[in-house]
């Protein structure tokens, strides 16, 4: 199926609260948008179960399709990461919620708004059928899409195109995605091979965010290195290898601690001028084989 390049949408639904006198607002990244009939005109798209937006539909009955241009990697990517029920997902978002509660991205390809015609259960999927009630092709732009990458979730594979392209807002590169670039390179391309990936991939995406970048510490060797022999480590040490990357770092929460380097380095050798510009071996404990 990574062969069969598929369109990339951000499906949103709102419902409006009495009570805070404000619209409740959610969006998922599907990759599995597509045509279902003509004549009627309806669509569907499937969302994983259990899902917070599969219940919101429910409740509303209605949803819009927000199609996305192929620089809109990075919008991809924040729908497509978990948020808690209270977080606000579209206030960096620009938007406008219309009087019928459709929630409109900007700036789309084209934009389908949909009635509910009805939703199945297929496997670990639910799939939503929706009877098109508007669409709007606004702009002769390249569509998004999906293909040719294996062992690598939607959210995955656009992370790894804003990577690349150094599109990656700098705000969104903290720890936790510098442990799902390697993570993903790994998996993809062994760790031999994925070594001189992430380190040009780092590098390049410093210098592209130099005026950012210069305010910390930068590329460090050592810790680089570190970080791709434990994450390694620890992809085989898992029973599937179909884990997706919340699924691998809800089973090794470790990996999210910024001072997991300091339990195998003492801190003036993590530290040290040496160890930034070339590896240094562990000198408290070995690291795992």
């Amino acid at each position: 199926m990574r062969s069969v390049p598929s369109p990339v949408v951000v499906v949103t639904a709102a419902e409006y609260d009495q009570n805070a006198k404000s619209w409740y607002k959610r969006g998922a990244t599907c990759g599995s948008f597509s045509s279902m009939s003509m004549a009627p005109p309806i669509v569907s798209f499937n969302i994983r179960h259990p899902s917070r937006f599969h219940n919101l539909v429910k409740k509303t009955q209605k949803f819009t399709i927000n199609v996305l241009t192929e620089d809109q990697a990075h919008l991809s990517l924040h729908f497509a990461k978990r948020c808690e029920e209270s977080e606000d997902q579209f206030a960096d978002v620009p938007h406008m919620v219309d009087a019928e509660g459709n929630v409109l991205l900007d700036d789309m390809v084209a934009i389908i708004l949909c009635t509910a015609h009805g939703f199945h259960t297929v496997g670990d999927h639910y799939l939503w059928l929706g009877n098109v009630a508007h669409a709007w092709h606004y702009k002769d732009a390249e569509p998004l899409l999906y293909w040719r990458r294996k062992y690598r979730s939607l959210g995955d594979e656009t992370f790894i195109k804003a990577f690349e392209e150094r599109t990656l807002p700098y705000e969104w590169w903290n720890h936790e995605a510098h442990l799902r670039m390697a993570w993903n390179y790994i998996l993809e391309y062994g760790k031999e091979d994925a070594i001189p990936l992430v380190k040009t991939g780092i590098k390049n995406y410093n210098e592209k965010n130099k005026d950012k970048v210069r305010h910390t510490h930068g590329y460090h060797e050592t810790i680089t290195m570190f970080y791709l022999e434990i994450i390694n480590h620890s992809i085989r040490q898992q029973e599937c290898s179909k884990q997706t990357f919340e699924e691998f770092i809800d089973a090794n929460k470790d990996l999210l601690d910024r001072q997991l380097p300091l339990k195998y380095y003492a801190e003036n050798t993590l530290f040290s001028p040496e160890a930034k510009i070339k590896f240094v071996a562990p000198d408290k404990k070995p690291l795992p084989s």
